[in-house]
């Protein structure tokens, strides 16, 4: 039978047991973070991630993309919600609530895997941290109310601990230079997707080498009480190396020139989720995607009971998904002689657009294209491109957008599938 669940603090919320809203009665809207944030930025533009507002641009998101690529960035990415699985049946549990065959992590490591439904439809996608033996973070969208729904059976205490702590990045070639000024460490041999705890100065954290960018990275988990002490240590301790903070339009440009998906963003969550994003695409059930669409055919052990498994099973066996994933690059100068010939300024986005476009071949509706945005490391325009299979479409063919004009006619423009990722990954070298 389950356990009780018990916090920190011995109360146990009702949202936390998944029995309502996960929204919180004390209405905060900054992270663990927001006081050092919040001075140190130049404009004002901020960013609605699940229930709190990070920054979305310091100074100039041009710049700040240019130090993930070439130097050091500091980042919030605390919002990334934390639920704590725990208990006899931990692993077992976990198993079933996810793809992946997560027996095989070990004790401070990191696993990567996708979440779905029982129609194998991707929820949204998490990593798994095993802090103990019978003792793993899960860092993802909300899915304390899915693990809530799906319980029964299992011997385990869910906690939603996100608000506990906050979570820095450092992301860039320096990062490592940056992180052995601040503990005294060598860190070479730290690898990928691995997690040791540390101190910066006085200050307890819990280092992973992972990131979202595709270069070099770190991320320090830090008890929120401790979070603004930490941003001023790595600050100061990274100031010889020219680090800088960087808003979530950096960080978003840079995971979609990585390749990098994300839930609710570049394809729909099924209505069944709980807690799914709020943006139009993830409400789009016309583009709800399996693993197997996405690429993710690795991140799935069909040698383990799960939810979604025999659907998947089926789909395998019948040679795979219905999409392939592929990149795109975007004739933006057709873009422009589109909107002038109609006497409207072009609008390309320098926001990553979350809402996603039709894609045609020969005429045909073959897919859609998430992620549009403007890309100043590769100067073109790139998204991701889900592409029917029975299109038989293949690198170097020629696509169109439908790409719409407020207060005009929408138009077709051409583009070109290209391979993926848009840059190279950096963020697994030693």
């Amino acid at each position: 039978m389950p356990v009780s669940q018990v916090t920190n603090t011995g109360i146990v919320a009702k949202w936390q047991l998944g029995e309502v809203s996960r929204f919180r009665e004390d209405s905060r809207v900054g992270t663990a973070f927001h006081k050092s944030t919040s001075k140190r930025m130049t404009t004002n533009w901020y960013f609605n991630w699940d229930l709190c507002m990070v920054p979305d641009e310091f100074v100039n998101y041009a710049e700040e993309l240019n130090a993930i690529r070439t130097n050091v960035a500091m980042a919030d990415m605390s919002p990334l919600t934390k639920c704590v699985v725990s208990g006899p049946d931990a692993c077992n549990a976990l198993n079933y609530f996810v793809a992946r065959d997560v027996s095989k992590v070990g004790i401070g490591q990191v696993y990567y895997t996708p979440i779905c439904d029982a129609g194998g439809k991707v929820m949204t996608d998490a990593l798994v941290f095993r802090e103990e033996e019978s003792r793993y973070r899960v860092t993802s969208d909300p899915v304390a109310d899915w693990f809530a729904q799906n319980r029964a059976g299992f011997d385990i205490a869910l906690e939603e601990v996100t608000d506990d702590y906050g979570i820095l990045t450092l992301q860039g070639p320096r990062s490592r230079d940056v992180l052995e000024a601040l503990t005294g460490q060598d860190w070479q041999s730290l690898g990928f997707s691995r997690l040791v705890k540390t101190h910066v100065g006085a200050i307890e954290v819990e280092v992973g080498r992972t990131g979202f960018t595709g270069e070099l990275g770190y991320e320090f988990c830090v008890a929120a009480d401790r979070a603004d002490d930490l941003w001023d240590a790595v600050e100061a301790g990274g100031a010889k190396f020219g680090i800088i903070p960087a808003g979530e339009q950096a960080l978003d440009i840079a995971r979609t020139e990585a390749g990098l998906l994300i839930s609710g963003c570049d394809y729909g969550q099924p209505r069944n989720f709980p807690s799914g994003s709020h943006c139009k695409m993830a409400r789009n059930q016309g583009r709800l995607v399996s693993p197997y669409d996405l690429n993710y055919g690795a991140f799935v052990s069909l040698g383990k009971d799960f939810i979604g498994k025999a659907v998947l099973e089926k789909e395998q066996a019948d040679g795979g998904g219905r999409y392939c994933l592929l990149g795109l690059e975007i004739d933006w100068r057709a873009i422009v002689t589109h909107c002038t010939d109609q006497g409207i300024a072009p609008l390309i986005g320098m926001k990553v657009d979350w809402e996603g476009r039709d894609l045609y071949l020969n005429g045909k509706e073959c897919g859609w294209a998430s992620s549009i945005v403007w890309s100043p490391t590769l100067k073109k325009l790139i998204a991701f491109a889900h592409v029917e299979r029975r299109m038989a479409t293949k690198i170097g063919d020629q696509v169109s957008v439908k790409w719409p004009v407020h207060g005009g006619s929408a138009g077709d423009i051409a583009a070109t599938l290209v391979p993926l990722p848009f840059v190279e990954l950096k963020r697994s070298e030693s």
